[in-house]
Parts: structure tokens; sequence; C-alpha cells
């Protein structure tokens, strides 16, 4: 799989474990990615994860069309 990077159209991936409601309601949107998350070594946990601006939805979901979210990069897929 190739890198996600900044600028990059990406879709959310299922997962079976996510919490419902909202998780399942994000589940194949799709948006671009604005910016990877950038901390301190205290938060280097979360080096893995990126912000998404959503751009498409179906259902439940496109409530939130527009605003942006973080989502752990293994979960998304490039489109």
């Amino acid at each position: 799989m190739a890198k996600i990077k900044v600028g990059d159209k990406v879709r959310i991936k299922e997962q079976a474990d996510w919490p419902a409601p909202p998780g399942y309601r994000l589940a194949r949107a799709e948006g671009t990615v604005v910016k990877w998350v950038e901390y301190d070594e205290v938060m280097a946990e979360f080096a893995n994860y990126v912000m998404v601006q959503l751009e498409k939805a179906e259902g439940d979901g496109k409530v939130y069309i527009g605003n942006s979210f973080f989502f752990r990069a293994e979960n998304l897929e490039k489109i």
C-alpha cells in the first residue's frame, strides 16, 4: 500500500469494532487528507493518525460532510 500523504483522496474502511453510533456512519465516507498528526514525544502513540476533511458520505453520515476528523492511517484507503 502506498503511503497516504496530505492532499490524497481517501475512503474510510468499515471496521467491525467501531462503536455505533456514530462510528459506523462514517464507514465508506470519502474525503481529503488535510494533515498528519504532529505531536511532541509525549503523544508519540498518535503518530499514525491523519486528519481527513469529509466530502462525501452515505445515510446518517451526510451531516458530517465538511467536518474534519482524525483516523488511524490503517483505517483509510487511497481512492
